[in-house]
């Protein structure tokens, strides 16, 4: 006598947030892009102590020569130095010049 298979319905798992976002990354390498680019996450960049490159910054807070506070997502990025200007200024990055003594996310 055979036995037969019973059909059983595959159960389909929901992802956690941390197990989309891995295979989010593997997808992104495998074509190489940025994930930055598409989750829309602030980057910071420094360039030494004298320059700080912000992208996909949401607006900005705070400006004065002696800080720079910007909402960025969730979270606020804070830049803290001395004679601080935004040398250049677009919607989605700008470029901070002046000599940089802290970034903090807050």
């Amino acid at each position: 006598m055979r036995h037969k298979k019973r059909h059983t319905k595959n159960k389909v798992r929901k992802q956690t947030g941390e197990q989309y976002r891995d295979g989010l990354r593997q997808k992104l390498l495998a074509h190489e892009l940025p994930l930055e680019a598409v989750t829309k996450d602030t980057v910071v960049t420094c360039m030494g102590r004298s320059e700080v490159w912000v992208e996909n910054y949401k607006s900005i807070l705070e400006y004065g020569e002696c800080g720079v506070l910007l909402q960025a997502g969730s979270y606020v990025v804070s830049i803290r130095g001395e004679r601080l200007v935004i040398s250049h200024y677009m919607k989605e990055h700008m470029m901070i010049r002046g000599h940089i003594q802290n970034i903090t996310y807050l």
